[in-house]
């Protein structure tokens, strides 16, 4: 008896997944994503680190698994927290693996070029 009503409920929940599933799919291929796309970079600010930026630089090396880039560094910095830094001298890019970074790191990359370097 407890087998079937455990049966019955996995296939709900199931059921009720798959239905989620195909909401999703269904809200992105209209092209809108299913959260504001504005939100994700709110509070972007791309600048030169400083001296005070030494903690945050290291953390982020930390995560990267790298060491932290000497001379002068292009930071991205989303919602007051660094995820992403170039290395003016050489290019080399760190970034924070839990974090979506690949666009951020372009803009720092394009920014850098602006400024004449890399």
């Amino acid at each position: 008896m407890f087998s079937r009503m455990n049966a019955i409920v996995v296939q709900a929940r199931h059921d009720e997944l798959v239905d989620a599933a195909s909401r999703y799919r269904r809200r992105t291929r209209r092209g809108r994503a299913p959260w504001d796309a504005s939100q994700l970079w709110q509070g972007l600010t791309v600048r030169l680190a400083t001296k005070a930026d030494a903690p945050a630089l290291a953390r982020l090396a930390e995560l990267d698994e790298t060491s932290a880039p000497d001379g002068q560094v292009l930071l991205g910095v989303v919602m007051q927290r660094t995820v992403a830094a170039l290395s003016l001298d050489d290019g080399r890019v760190i970034a924070d693996p839990f974090t979506p970074t690949r666009d951020l790191v372009e803009l720092l990359r394009l920014r850098a070029r602006q400024l004449g370097c890399c």
